[in-house]
């Protein structure tokens, strides 16, 4: 006597909904880490805000090779703490959202600090490892500039 082999075959609208579930998921996913790199860089511009002369270094007397901004080795390490600030924020957007309008936000934002980014005295200090591996390229595509 032959055995009869049974196969399931699950109902084409249980798999239709699967599939929209699965759909929403990712949205929202989506969604949420491009609402939380929004949040984290809108941040960042509140500090640029209550900062001008930190945000745009053309506002202040910077010499890297002295570690002095304005004359004052204080306001030098205000600016390190705010280009730090900065480029740790960029790289968090970069890891949530991998998509060409971060790169394009995070190229602009440190080809302003360029001058401090590409100096010797930064790459001594040692960052470089503290970032992910997008914001490292970004950062030594600045020193190729």
């Amino acid at each position: 006597m032959a055995r009869q082999i049974y196969t399931l075959r699950p109902p084409a609208l249980l798999v239709l909904a699967a599939l929209g579930g699965i759909g929403a998921a990712v949205y929202n996913m989506v969604a949420w880490r491009s609402a939380k790199a929004k949040k984290l860089y809108l941040a960042q511009c509140d500090v640029a805000l209550a900062n001008p002369r930190f945000s745009n270094p053309s506002l202040l007397q910077l010499d890297v090779g002295a570690q002095r901004a304005d004359g004052s080795a204080e306001t030098f390490e205000q600016y390190e703490w705010y280009v730090a600030r900065l480029v740790y924020v960029l790289d968090e957007c970069l890891k949530l959202c991998p998509n060409g309008e971060w790169y394009a936000v995070a190229e602009a934002q440190l080809g302003v600090h360029r001058e401090y980014l590409t100096s010797d005295y930064y790459a001594r200090q040692g960052y470089l490892s503290h970032y992910g591996p997008r914001m490292r390229g970004l950062l030594e595509d600045q020193r190729g500039s």
